[in-house]
């Protein structure tokens, strides 16, 4: 074979590469895994600083009912075939179209239907069904969007922290730490007439407090556990103390709704009372311990969900330092903080940007934005601050700068 035999096949495979690629990327299917209310309060952009504007949310005429939009958009998948048949639905993710991807769901389906969720923005996935071995159907997705809310049975204000950008251009990894609020599980107990489980607001309920250490009597939803599973949290911190402890220790509401006591099979679990250090950010270190836990599972590989009851203010101080320190924009920090007036739980947690720094909440007004550290960029002084109080405030539990800057090299792509 002589040289331009070489050449017309080099030309030739180009061209069918080219055409492959773009029958492939004719027939893969976009969605925004934002739900129409988080892509319109994402559409206007951060707020211009930290806590110092009037929230999007204000505007009644834009967002009349903002409550219960705290869950992503899911994707349906139909197929042909007989209802009461079995198939097989496996799923693959990849970063980048073309790739062969990793298997992230191998699931039986009896019926001819079955919705995607919790699946990760910006990548690609690839879907098949199959009838033994017969395959009926095949697709891509292709994930649009930036903030991931988290489907979760019985819990509401989940979300995952990855996705926002940072002052140095990087941007947040998914898929290894989450902010979520307190998960149910079904309660087993009789604390009266019209127990709510879980959720009971009944005070008879207080006297299932003697239960709450017997984990028979709480347990997770099979649906809640298959979507850990897939999101893949593996690690659980509980802001909250035991009854007794903290501001709220006298709410059985607020302490028997716990993964501490629905335990997620398998994950490491750990519950630090953060109630005082978010009104007392110095006389506390519980903050800080919440963050070297956090850095500890990461380090051993482990996906993180942190939370108290709702996810809102014990959840919103832990994010909110840990954002900065990563160097999210303070409009940015905003940003998520008031996202958590999406929750499911409705009025009781509307969250405002403007309040952050203003509320009765001591974290936000006196905690580590408080700190005098010589940088006149106020993004960037956020995030020496949150450097700071990490690093230096309770010298007993101080995180050290190897474990903090391996921290921000290892949640930033």
């Amino acid at each position: 074979m002589n040289k331009r035999f070489y050449i017309r096949f080099a030309i030739l495979s180009v061209v069918l590469l080219s055409i492959a690629g773009m029958s492939y990327a004719r027939n893969i299917r976009v969605v925004n895994l934002e739900n129409e209310v988080v892509r319109k309060f994402m559409s206007h952009g951060p707020y211009s600083g930290f806590g110092t504007e009037a929230s999007y949310f204000d505007n009644s005429e834009e967002f009349p009912s903002r409550y219960a939009w705290d869950k992503p958009q899911a994707v349906e998948i139909n197929w042909e075939g007989n209802a009461g048949d079995t198939y097989t639905l496996t799923l693959s993710e990849s970063r980048k179209s073309g790739r062969k991807g990793r298997k992230v769901l191998i699931d039986n389906v009896t019926g001819t239907s079955y919705s995607l969720t919790n699946l990760i923005p910006q990548r690609f996935y690839t879907y098949k069904v199959r009838k033994g071995s017969r395959l009926v159907l095949k697709g891509k997705i292709r994930t649009e969007g930036q903030v991931r809310m988290l489907s979760i049975n019985d819990c509401v204000n989940a979300r995952d922290l990855g996705g926002w950008s940072t002052i140095d251009g990087r941007r947040v990894r998914y898929g290894l730490l989450f902010r979520t609020g307190s998960i149910d599980g079904e309660y087993h107990g009789d604390c009266g007439d019209n127990c709510g489980g879980a959720r009971c607001r009944n005070p008879l309920h207080e006297a299932a407090q003697s239960q709450v250490g017997d984990p028979a009597r709480y347990t997770l939803h099979d649906e809640s556990v298959d979507a850990l599973r897939f999101i893949g949290i593996d690690a659980d911190l509980d802001l909250r103390g035991v009854t007794g402890e903290g501001m709220w220790g006298n709410q059985c509401m607020a302490h028997t709704r716990s993964l501490g006591i629905t335990k997620i099979p398998g994950a490491d679990f750990y519950q630090i009372m953060t109630d005082i250090a978010l009104h007392n950010p110095f006389d506390d270190p519980a903050v800080v311990r919440d963050v070297a836990w956090i850095i500890q599972e990461l380090r051993n590989g482990r996906h993180v969900a942190f939370h108290c009851r709702s996810g809102a203010d014990r959840t919103g101080a832990v994010a909110m330092i840990i954002e900065a320190l990563l160097g999210m924009k303070g409009g940015d920090i905003a940003l998520d903080y008031e996202l958590t007036s999406l929750s499911s739980e409705g009025t009781g947690q509307t969250r405002s940007a403007r309040n952050v720094l203003t509320s009765g909440y001591g974290f936000y007004g006196r905690g580590f934005t408080t700190l005098e550290v010589d940088e006149p960029d106020p993004d960037r002084r956020l995030q020496k601050q949150a450097y700071t109080y990490l690093n230096t405030a309770f010298p007993e539990y101080a995180i050290s700068k190897a474990d903090l800057y391996w921290f921000i090299g290892y949640m930033l792509e």
